[in-house]
């Protein structure tokens, strides 16, 4: 089992280092199919699942900056209660030959209210919802205001719907994805109504098969109320669904920060060292011609300390990237292995034009510090560090997936309470 859970960490890893090829929206046309891809199981499966080998071109994972306030950007979320609706498990996509997502769901079938984020497994006393395979349908709506159709990009961000979803607003598909642990997202300003009521619909198919993360396999038993569909698979936890992470609204400008690359070196656990590469989107990038040729965009950054002090910072207007150094250092540490543990500092990133003016501002929290290792010793800013734990999965008792910082916050509290 440590070996299964080690083997799904390193796949989920290079999911999220390689992500998907998009193009600008991230979806291509979805063909929907009847029938697990590849599913070796000795009963009809026609009509019971997704076949996943539709979304091989699903909404990109490279650049997901986390969702933060800034001068320039605005954040929203659309957590609360949603509506739901389960498909039938012998239909489960009827809701997409029949355009559900083109009208209310409520106008379709009766919904049931739904929090999101959630496990919809044990949010109700159902144990035919707990024990549902295949599709379920959910739906919200919501305002976007007049003024962020000021030369904003406006995106929507999900942090997790498990396993495989697609999405539309309005009745107009706009993302879809698989591999239920990751956060994708889509630009969707030409989706949305400006000053107006807009529809999310996002259908959510939790059925594992041979070629998902983890795997597993669908058979037909016997039952007291006749054949009924089983999922089988080999981990140690519940296949919990629905949509597990917070869903973002959120503003960039037309010319934004797009992602940020980031190494820390030190020198003597005195000196830091934290390389940057930005990565910036938007077609006024390729609009002027300078001659000689420089960026017509230029990037300043500075780090702040913990009590909010300028330490360094670095203002670079031939490239998008450069070193920052910061003396006397406070290099990061875990828990028991310095005084002041967990040291993050603030990097502060403005993206302005050549005419000075500001397009895009980030933050992001950075710890500085090296690791190496050898052949015996794994090294933590040049110190050996020994590692022990487990992997402990999320599961909270009322919203399984559920990320509650509260509950975390006490696990984490208790787990050192006991070393």
């Amino acid at each position: 089992m440590i070996i299964m859970r080690t083997y799904i960490r390193f796949l989920n890893l290079l999911f999220s280092i390689f992500g998907s090829i998009d193009n600008s929206l991230g979806i291509t046309d979805v063909k929907v199919q009847y029938s697990p891809a590849n599913e070796s199981s000795n009963i009809d499966n026609k009509g019971k699942s997704f076949n996943y080998m539709w979304l091989h071109d699903t909404a990109s994972t490279r650049g997901l900056l986390y969702p933060r306030e800034s001068e320039s950007r605005e954040v929203r979320t659309l957590d609360g209660i949603w509506r739901f609706l389960p498909s039938d498990v012998n239909d489960p996509m009827k809701g997409v030959r029949d355009c559900w997502f083109k009208t209310d769901l409520d106008k379709v079938r009766p919904t049931h209210p739904m929090p999101v984020p959630s496990s919809y497994n044990d949010i109700s006393v159902d144990t035919k919802l707990r024990d549902h395979i295949g599709t379920v349908w959910y739906e919200t709506k919501f305002f976007i205001p007049h003024s962020w159709n000021m030369d904003q990009r406006i995106w929507l961000r999900f942090g997790s719907v498990h396993y495989a979803a697609i999405v539309w607003i309005n009745g107009e598909k706009v993302m879809s994805h698989s591999t239920g642990h990751l956060p994708f997202e889509s630009e969707i300003t030409n989706y949305v109504n400006f000053g107006a009521e807009n529809r999310l619909t996002l259908i959510c198919d939790n059925t594992l098969v041979n070629s998902t993360i983890p795997q597993g396999t669908i058979v037909e038993e016997e039952s007291d109320n006749g054949k009924v569909m089983i999922q089988r698979y080999t981990f140690d936890f519940f296949n919990y669904a629905g949509i597990h992470r917070t869903v973002h609204l959120y503003t960039t400008p037309a010319v934004y920060i797009e992602d940020i690359k980031v190494s820390t070196d030190l020198i003597d656990n005195h000196i830091g060292l934290v390389h940057y590469e930005v990565i910036v989107n938007g077609n006024e990038r390729k609009a002027v011609v300078y001659d000689p040729p420089i960026e017509p965009l230029y990037i300043h950054v500075q780090m702040r300390n913990k009590e909010g002090k300028i330490v360094a910072h670095s203002v670079s207007k031939t490239t998008l990237n450069g070193t920052i150094v910061i003396k006397d250092v406070m290099p990061w540490w875990p828990y028991l292995m310095n005084p002041e543990p967990g040291y993050l500092y603030t990097m502060e990133l403005y993206l302005h034009a050549v005419d000075e003016s500001l397009l895009d501002v980030y933050r992001l929290k950075v710890g500085i510090r090296t690791l190496k290792w050898n052949n015996s010793t794994f090294l933590l800013n040049d110190a050996p560090i020994y590692l022990r734990g487990f992997g402990r999965h999320e599961d909270s008792d009322v919203r399984p997936k559920f990320e509650m910082f509260s509950f975390f916050t006490f696990m984490i509290l208790d787990t050192w309470k006991r070393i």
